[in-house]
């Protein structure tokens, strides 16, 4: 017996296949195929409800096809809006060959019988695939499945077809009308499945974009970082609307165009620093939204004049649909936020509705960044000009110390020398010359002061860290000889890089000092025949301070409040204990602080009158203003000691636009009717000291301190 050939064993397999049919034909009378359609509906009835992971679903139906049809594939094929055709959702064939959602395997919509299904929603049976003018053939050349048999209901949902089931290759016979029948029931599950799985999708989506817009909120919360801000709200933002690609662009103003600040997709096409990848303002989609302030929907790029086409070209993106809205701030506008290429259908306004709202978190979060970066190069320059300040300080300091004392030694030896010699002519000049000699001797003192002080300040708080850091060692480890001298040496360091006063504390009671300071202070002032009144009210309470510190918080708040305060007004000075604490007020009547100078009076030389109100001025005259040093130094001090400094003012409503025009008189304006009458205006320094206890006052005498 010869061996059969290729040709005659398929066509004893297709006898077969065809015998095969009919014994089962025969086998199942009408009434059993009924039940058996039945038995089919029901278990894909019972898939719809059992997932709704819709590619699980629809292989569950598939099985279904295969074994009911007897055929060697099935398929559902979607139908897709962007593109224009019909692509596989899910298929099997019993050779394994053909495979869902592959870029190849498509059906064109004018030239494939699947797409004459989808366009007149009507089923198709064609037994001879080869005879059919609609059969595309480009499936079976790519896949290598040739399709002989098919049979193809459409998919529909109450508003329109959404794609096509497919049945391929009937074993042992030729599709029949109860085949179309039975697909066709299938096809109304199916649809249900599909619009079902939409549905659920969009809630899905609209739930994972309330999450993105929430989670990008409360990023900006937690970092100033924009480029990681940025990243991670692109990468929430393209999972939510499933994209392939999106970034934000920002305005160049320097360059006039938009360059990426931070883009992503999928193959990583789009290099962000590349010029070549910069939009330009004039010619591009995104340029005009910048430009109008409207965001574009575009789901035919190619058909609107303004595609930048250059940019597919360098960056091998193909884009096929794309939203783009503007970020806006609330002065302008500062870029575009993007998303390109949406995996499955086109954009929507519902689309449009979430980028837009998340375009304000971003502008917002751009917004904060740049303040947050303007803020810290301001926190910068104000560094750098305290160093030069400091450096001024020290450098004041000095150059004043060893003049100041050649003058004042040179001044008594002309003095002795002209009195010797009999000539008095000059006592009016060396008058005068010795008083700004003690202007000056008291700036230099109050600049060492300073100086001294600050250190000090500077001091603790760097030996608190490395006290704390040796702490730390001493938990972790034995303690060793080696860390105390090491510790030595850097506290020795300190002390000669950071040189300080050890003043001693004095134990000095409130009311018996405060009416010597007020004493003094009111010789000063009657000496420039200031008729400013001085109303003392102090209450006996005992602190721990250096006299000399007591002296210069008091002397300078009371003599500042004087030069504040017109003739025939008052000066009030009040100190009361609250509990531990002894408060010390100084509040004068006179024109008050402007808001622009409240933040400064305590930086140091930044007097709050104008120049050519104080120039020409000596101390305790009104307005005299002098160097704006004091304030520092009692700032300074509170840092040292510990007490609090604090102040209130309310500025003259009286006082006309052009700043301060009032007489240095009270009865000369028209608003006081006598002295104390005066209340339109002023300030009130706030002093607050613990009062010393008896285990302090004890430490001190005995020489401890804390």
């Amino acid at each position: 017996m010869t061996k059969p050939t290729y040709e005659e064993l398929e066509a004893r397999v297709k006898e077969l296949e065809l015998l095969t049919g009919q014994l089962i034909d025969n086998a199942m009378d009408e009434e059993n195929h009924e039940l058996f359609d039945l038995a089919v509906i029901c278990n894909i009835s019972q898939a719809l409800v059992s997932t709704t992971d819709l590619d699980q679903l629809l292989l569950i139906v598939i099985d279904e096809v295969n074994k009911s049809l007897l055929t060697e594939g099935s398929g559902v094929l979607l139908y897709d809006e962007n593109r224009g055709d019909l692509y596989w959702r899910q298929v099997k064939d019993s050779m394994k060959i053909l495979a869902p959602q592959t870029e190849d395997l498509r059906f064109p919509m004018d030239s494939s019988i699947a797409g004459w299904v989808y366009q007149n929603n009507k089923s198709a049976i064609v037994n001879d695939t080869s005879k059919d003018p609609r059969y595309y053939p480009g499936i079976s050349a790519k896949s290598g499945f040739e399709i002989r048999k098919v049979l193809q209901v459409p998919l529909r949902t109450p508003e329109k077809t959404i794609g096509v089931l497919m049945a391929m290759n009937k074993i042992g016979g030729d599709f029949t009308e109860q085949d179309e029948a039975l697909l066709s029931s299938m096809a109304s599950s199916v649809a249900l499945a599909v619009e079902n799985a939409t549905f659920y999708k969009k809630i899905k989506q609209s739930k994972d974009a309330l999450e993105m817009l929430y989670r990008s909120s409360m990023a900006i919360t937690t970092t100033m970082d924009l480029d990681h801000l940025l990243e991670v709200i692109i990468t929430d933002l393209r999972n939510a609307m499933e994209t392939e690609a999106g970034g934000v662009l920002l305005h160049d103003e320097r360059r006039n165009d938009l360059y990426w600040r931070e883009v992503q997709d999928s193959r990583g096409l789009i290099n962000p620093s590349g010029s070549d990848m910069r939009l330009p303002i004039e010619g591009s989609i995104s340029g005009q939204v910048f430009q109008t302030g409207e965001g574009a929907l575009i789901n035919n790029p190619n058909d609107n004049p303004l595609f930048f086409k250059t940019f597919e070209k360098i960056t091998g993106l193909v884009i096929r649909n794309e939203i783009i809205v503007p970020l806006n701030t609330r002065e302008e506008t500062i870029g575009c936020l993007v998303v390109m290429n949406k995996k499955e259908g086109r954009f929507t306004q519902d689309d449009v509705q979430l980028l837009t709202s998340l375009a304000g978190v971003v502008a917002l979060a751009v917004e904060n960044a740049t303040f947050f970066q303007e803020m810290m190069n301001s926190y910068r320059d104000l560094e750098n000009m305290n160093r030069v300040k400091s450096k001024v300080l020290n450098h004041l300091s000095h150059e004043l110390r060893t003049p100041l004392a050649i003058i004042r030694g040179t001044l008594i030896n002309m003095e002795k020398k002209l009195l010797e010699k009999g000539i008095s002519d000059f006592d009016n000049a060396m008058s005068r010359m010795n008083r700004h000699l003690q202007s000056l001797s008291r700036l230099e003192t109050q600049v060492e002061s300073i100086i001294m002080t600050g250190y000090s300040w500077e001091k603790r708080y760097i030996t608190g860290f490395l006290q704390s850091a040796l702490d730390l060692m001493d938990v972790q480890s034995e303690w060793t000889p080696e860390i105390k001298n090491a510790a030595a040496v850097i506290h020795k360091w300190l002390e000669k890089t950071f040189p300080t006063r050890h003043d001693r504390l004095d134990l000095i009671d409130m009311k018996q000092f405060g009416v010597s300071i007020a004493q003094f202070v009111r010789v000063k002032a009657d000496g420039q025949k200031r008729d400013v009144g001085i109303t003392l009210d102090m209450e006996p309470g005992n602190l721990l301070i250096p006299t000399h510190v007591l002296q210069a918080i008091m002397e300078g708040l009371i003599r500042n409040a004087i030069e504040a305060t017109p003739d025939g007004c008052e000066v009030r000075v009040v100190g009361k204990i609250k509990g531990s604490r002894y408060i010390l007020s100084v509040k004068d009547t006179g024109v008050g602080i402007p808001d622009k100078d409240k933040e400064l009076i305590f930086e140091g030389f930044y007097p709050v009158q104008d120049t050519e109100n104080y120039s020409s001025r000596r101390p305790y005259s009104f307005n005299a203003g002098g160097k704006g040093i004091d304030l520092l130094r009692i700032k300074m001090f509170s840092e040292l000691y510990g007490f609090r400094l604090s102040f209130s003012t309310k500025r003259c409503p009286n006082l006309t636009e052009k700043g301060i025009e009032t007489s240095d008189v009270a009865e000369t304006c028209s608003n006081c009717k006598n002295r104390g009458s005066c209340l339109e205006g002023g300030s009130e320094f706030i002093v607050d000291f613990a009062l010393a206890n008896d285990e302090q006052i004890e430490n001190n005498k005995s020489g401890k301190t804390d």
